[in-house]
């Protein structure tokens, strides 16, 4: 699978992770022992230490929301996109190398 498109948006006490109807159904075609959630809620106790770790958060998000416990079934999904809503806007990408050998995670900020 070339991408795949994770939506979030910030709440009061925390952030909602979440796959569109499409996503949703296209990881239970492509891995149908998968058991993707539609939603995952992440509460933060103090907004402060929570700023601190909210980049490197949504490498451990995207496993636990597509419901995919094979490190091999997640690395056959090439790009993950984190699309900040209500803006719309691309503001995480995690990318990853298909090759078993030169296996690499990547996550960039695109802005935020």
């Amino acid at each position: 699978m070339e991408k795949l498109t994770i939506h979030y948006g910030i709440q009061g006490n925390g952030m909602k992770f979440g796959l569109t109807v499409r996503n949703f159904n296209i990881i239970k075609n492509l891995f149908p022992d998968a058991q993707p959630a539609k939603g995952i809620f992440i509460e933060y106790d103090i907004r402060a230490n929570f700023a601190d770790y909210h980049p490197h958060l949504e490498r451990y998000v995207f496993p636990a929301l597509l419901g995919l416990a094979d490190e091999s079934d997640l690395k056959k999904i090439e790009r993950i996109e984190f699309v900040k809503t209500p803006e719309m806007i691309v503001t995480y990408t995690i990318e990853q190398n298909q090759n078993p050998t030169l296996y690499e995670q990547k996550i960039q900020l695109v802005s935020g």
